[in-house]
């Protein structure tokens, strides 16, 4: 018996010890050391993992970002992952433009199921850069035109909601209404789609949706400290998105992709999905070999950039519009402004389901500084990750193949030494005059170089018009329910106490 307990106890010391030898930080803290990268203090065990887990992922960041204040670099241990941070802008330049063939992949912490693992976020190497230039020519200036006339379509129902809001007197939470919205023009724009979520926020496509923007974040966690326990779990079930979800979605795009390959109107929806069928089919006539394959997308990659559609176009785009307007409401100076700019365009037209067209938001540059300011204060994206695919030194820093590297936007964006008071919202620091004397790297919340958000172009164009609508036609104002400043939930881009405003109707001015 003593025997048979010792063995046990043996047996538990080995598997604790191969544990820790296996997945904890201790094996690899002398690797940020040995390359001159200083750290903060952190477990033996677990690296600086908790801390994040602990003060969640804003305050850790602007935290460590002003520790290391001086160096142009500092870095963590994710468990047996060391990170370099990178601090020094003209550092990040290199990273994102000047050497990017050297920093051209993500860290692949999650892998979606396929088919959905062909988008654009979890490819890597060549497969990325053919995929890349397969989709890039949908975000044209000719083909975004096109695609506007989904958003006005939308910014119209949309209108007609926030006019029964404010003629009952009803406060609203602008993300939850800004979700609608945007929902809505995700499936016009990427799919031909009308499934009016604005009035009908119960539809299948906004709930299943909803499944994939907030997915499984307990398999996200555990792929991070333990990325074989992750891909395990994935294989005997434990999804990162339900698999209810993502067949709903398969047999959604699929039935779209037959009904326009047999549809005499093909090519004729202006949307997303029409403009990547084109990368599928190789175009007659064209004897230039490697530019077919260059341009061609399989079955499976279409279905892989449908969902990047959703996962890219969903939460950014309700998120700024959100907090902009909820930045204008509690600025109302600003707002004025924004609204003279407007008034000033657009005349006498009739405030009545008002949408700007293409055209028209063009050149709205107040309207312009808002936005930014707003993704300043709340960027999107809060912070980008890169892995070293060749070995590379830069500006006196190693960078090791293999090695993770992040570009810490929001520290970078709350950063004293940048930015003036970082707290205030002040829409002056975009003017000409205020971008031209900073630096180009202070502000990047969608990101910088050949592998920036891929649909920069089509959110703003969405972001312009939808804002425009409503504030021409609103003056949107606190309310008893009103929270603010914003405390932001610890792992997402949210507001814990909601962004609740109330809506004035304007008449002609």
């Amino acid at each position: 018996m003593d025997v048979t307990w010792l063995l046990l106890g043996l047996a538990v010391a080995l598997v604790l010890a191969w544990l820790v030898v296996r997945l904890s930080a201790w094996p690899v803290q002398h690797i940020l050391p040995g390359l001159g990268v200083d750290t903060p203090p952190g477990s033996r065990l677990f690296g600086h993992f908790f801390e994040g887990i602990k003060h969640g992922i804003f305050d850790v960041q602007t935290h460590y970002y002003s520790m290391f204040k001086g160096k142009k670099v500092y870095g963590w241990n994710d468990f047996k992952t060391p990170t370099i941070v990178l601090r020094d802008l003209d550092l990040i330049k290199d990273v994102c433009v000047k050497h990017f063939g050297n920093f051209t992949d993500r860290r692949d912490l999650v892998r979606f199921e396929p088919p959905f693992d062909q988008n654009l976020l979890t490819i890597f190497g060549d497969h990325w850069k053919r995929v890349r230039s397969a989709v890039s020519p949908t975000f044209t200036s000719g083909r975004l035109k096109k695609m506007s006339r989904h958003i006005e379509r939308n910014a119209k129902l949309f209108q007609r909601l926030l006019r029964r809001k404010q003629e009952s007197i009803e406060d609203i939470e602008l993300k939850e209404m800004m979700s609608r919205v945007t929902m809505d023009t995700i499936a016009s724009t990427g799919f031909g789609l009308d499934i009016d979520t604005v009035n009908q926020p119960d539809n299948d496509f906004f709930k299943h949706a909803q499944a994939f923007i907030n997915p499984n974040i307990g398999l996200f966690l555990v792929s991070m400290v333990v990325p074989l326990l992750g891909k395990l779990l994935s294989s005997v079930g434990v999804k990162f998105i339900s698999q209810k979800s993502s067949d709903f979605f398969k047999n959604v795009v699929e039935a779209a992709l037959r009904e326009r390959k047999e549809s005499e109107n093909a090519g004729q929806f202006n949307d997303f999905l029409d403009l990547v069928i084109n990368a599928e089919e190789k175009e007659e006539g064209d004897t230039d070999e490697k530019a077919k394959v260059m341009r061609s997308l399989s079955h499976d990659e279409i279905l892989g950039q449908a969902l990047l559609f959703i996962l890219a176009g969903y939460d950014t785009v309700s998120s700024v519009l959100a907090f902009t307007l909820f930045l204008l409401a509690l600025h109302p100076e600003h707002q004025r402004r924004v609204q003279e700019e407007l008034d000033s365009k657009f005349g006498d037209t009739d405030l009545e389901d008002w949408v700007p067209d293409y055209e028209g938001v063009q050149s709205l540059p107040y309207l312009d500084q808002c936005i930014n300011e707003a993704m300043r204060l709340f960027p999107p994206g809060i912070l980008i990750d890169r892995i070293c695919t060749e070995e590379i030194t830069m500006h006196g820093v190693r960078f090791p193949k293999g090695m993770t590297v992040i570009l810490p936007i929001y520290a970078i964006h709350m950063d004293p030494d940048l930015w003036e008071d970082p707290q205030d919202f002040k829409p002056e620091r975009f003017s000409p005059e205020a971008r031209e004397a900073r630096h180009q790297f202070s502000f990047f919340p969608f990101g910088h170089g050949p592998r920036n958000c891929i649909g920069l172009r089509l959110a703003l164009l969405e972001l312009k018009m939808v804002l425009a609508s409503v504030l021409r036609s609103f003056d949107v104002t606190p309310c008893g329910k009103t929270v603010f400043p914003v405390r932001l939930s610890s792992w997402q881009l949210v507001a814990k106490d909601g962004l609740w405003v109330k809506l004035d109707r304007r008449g002609h001015n």
